[in-house]
């Protein structure tokens, strides 16, 4: 994905790619933002997590901006993200107090509009929204992604970055969402179509999403609000 992020900055540059709307506020991250947040993450996981080309992450941070950053991040990277028996885990500081796991196998990320750091987090564990601000906006791949890589794992099956495109693709037709349109998002669902919704769409295709992070959104006021062609409901 490093080559589409690079060309959605140039093309789009300050256009926002992908807005957060919670109880607790509204963040908006344009294509320049969007990418220098993740050239940091990626720099910490090959620089910090010293994670190696053959290395897997599972991301769990439902409809939060902070998910789209760490999927592209992983995409970006090289890794491939997966379901099941990752080498990191990638969560929110509630889910690291009911990790069975090793600590140093989990990574918090802070669920705070602006992205501020968890003053205290469980003992053992990766402050990621911490770690993360150490580490340069530039990021140059340190290995080549083949077309063959395997970008996402999920149960038995795997899925290469053209076939995470082609999910993408599929979905925007079975929702009626026109090249270059506003979307909002809202629900859950599974892996592949998360990240097709969350950076597929809006980093290759010219869209723009809203992750709807509220319990009980007025989903036409946000639609209205935020000008939006059409709001998915997942799950």
């Amino acid at each position: 994905m490093f080559k589409e992020l690079q060309k959605c900055v140039r093309d789009r540059g300050p256009a926002p790619i992908v807005t957060w709307v919670s109880d607790v506020g509204r963040i908006e991250l344009s294509a320049i933002t969007f990418n220098n947040s993740i050239s940091k993450a990626s720099n910490f996981l090959v620089d910090g997590l010293e994670l190696e080309e053959d290395a897997t992450v599972s991301i769990s941070l439902g409809n939060h901006w902070q998910s789209s950053v760490w999927l592209g991040t992983a995409l970006t990277t090289g890794l491939t993200i997966t379901d099941q028996d990752p080498a990191i885990t990638f969560g929110d500081k509630s889910q690291s107090q009911i990790w069975e796991g090793s600590p140093d196998e989990f990574v918090v990320v802070s669920r705070d509009p602006f992205g501020m750091p968890d003053k205290e987090i469980p003992a053992g564990f990766v402050n990621g929204s911490a770690e993360v601000r150490n580490f340069g906006d530039f990021f140059s791949p340190r290995w080549s992604i083949l077309p063959d890589h395997n970008a996402v794992a999920i149960d038995s099956s795997n899925f290469i970055w053209s076939h995470l495109m082609l999910r993408a693709q599929g979905l925007a037709d079975a929702n009626e969402i026109k090249l270059g349109q506003s979307y909002g998002l809202y629900g859950s669902s599974d892996l592949i179509t998360t990240i097709a919704f969350q950076v597929v769409l809006p980093v290759v295709f010219g869209h723009s999403v809203v992750l709807i992070d509220q319990a009980n959104p007025d989903l036409d006021a946000i639609k209205k609000q935020e000008k939006l062609e059409q709001i998915v409901l997942l799950g």
